[in-house]
């Protein structure tokens, strides 16, 4: 079913692979893909880390605007976000800061969320956005799927109202925080809905496949906004999602929302 694919997308990402080399993995269920991925990057994450802690620690000796200046020119994306990762979280801000927004972007893909978080709840929310719209702008929703979890609220809500319908719910397939998807569909006001029940149920394909188990992960208060927004579509566009949902033996599982499309 799905979210194996996006398991093996992001997988791919880490290791700089194209997706197609894993295609040996689309047997496996997502979550043993997810167990792989986590493996590997606490391989490449977790190596060299006293070096990065070094390189983090000189760095508090030049201006930031010096170091800023050498890890754009010198470093490059891939070592400035393993270093990010070791630099003090006020100080990360600060360099954040004087970065220009495509090479924040850029670093942003090399980036384990989970080791900046403390980072992510300092930056200006108007640097997450301008960063969230440079990674829509490449269609890059793996990067934005992966901070999902780690932003906090004033942030995500700012994300949500930056990003396009298909881009958010782009972003919601490759999320890895697939428990904070509540309260990121709570943070979508109604006026949205119908335009986002739309693209659910004409879905097609492996848009489809990948889309449809997002909605495994809402809760009943979630399912049953959507549900209000599905009932108002045409009869065909209720009558696909209903095809789609039960070919993939998902309706029992939907709880309010089964209930208008039946």
């Amino acid at each position: 079913m799905s979210g194996t694919r996006a398991e093996i997308a992001k997988l791919a990402r880490l290791l700089g692979e194209q997706a197609a080399r894993f295609d040996y993995l689309a047997a496996l269920s997502p979550e043993d893909v997810r167990a792989v991925r986590d493996q590997a990057a606490e391989v490449l994450f977790g190596a060299n880390q006293a070096l990065f802690e070094r390189i983090g620690s000189a760095s508090k000796l030049v201006p930031a605007a010096l170091t800023a200046g050498i890890a754009q020119r010198s470093f490059g994306p891939l070592l400035s976000a393993r270093v990010a990762g070791a630099l003090e979280p006020d100080r990360a801000v600060d360099l954040a800061t004087r970065l220009p927004v495509p090479f924040l972007a850029d670093v942003a893909a090399e980036l384990d969320p989970r080791r900046i978080a403390p980072v992510l709840g300092l930056l200006p929310i108007t640097k997450v956005v301008e960063v969230g719209r440079e990674l829509i702008r490449r269609s890059d929703h793996i990067t934005t799927g992966r901070f999902v979890g780690d932003l906090p609220e004033p942030a995500l809500q700012a994300m949500v109202t930056t990003l396009d319908d298909h881009s958010l719910l782009h972003t919601a397939i490759y999320t890895d925080s697939t428990d904070r998807l509540p309260a990121l569909f709570a943070l979508i006001p109604d006026s949205r809905l119908p335009g986002i029940a739309t693209i659910i149920a004409t879905a097609s394909g492996e848009f489809a496949e990948d889309l449809i188990p997002v909605l495994l992960h809402l809760d009943t208060p979630s399912l049953t906004r959507l549900a209000d927004a599905v009932r108002a579509l045409p009869d065909a566009d209720r009558a696909r999602l209903s095809a789609t949902v039960r070919e993939m033996n998902v309706l029992e599982e939907l709880g309010p929302l089964a209930a208008a499309l039946t």
